[in-house]
């Protein structure tokens, strides 16, 4: 009997399709969490108030900025891909 060498091709899984995109769009985002996260941020120097002291309206706007920043870095590289 011979044995014989098979090699087996496979495309990429979820988990590399999901690092390309990291990679290709910016990486991780760090949304909250600590003092130098999008949302915290925000509360700081947008609305001056401390995280643990902002009201409902404040949290609100907190956020929708913080998404807002991450769609407009994302589109503009989407952009950049299509185009080059």
């Amino acid at each position: 009997m011979t044995a014989t060498n098979v090699t087996v091709l496979r495309g990429p899984t979820p988990a590399d399709l999901q690092e390309t995109l990291r990679r290709q769009y910016g990486g991780e985002i760090q949304f909250s969490g600590s003092d130098d996260a999008l949302y915290e941020r925000h509360l700081l120097f947008d609305d001056v108030v401390d995280p643990a002291d902002a009201g409902l309206r404040e949290r609100y706007e907190a956020i929708a900025r913080s998404v807002r920043d991450v769609l407009s870095q994302r589109w503009v590289r989407n952009e950049q891909t299509y185009e080059g």
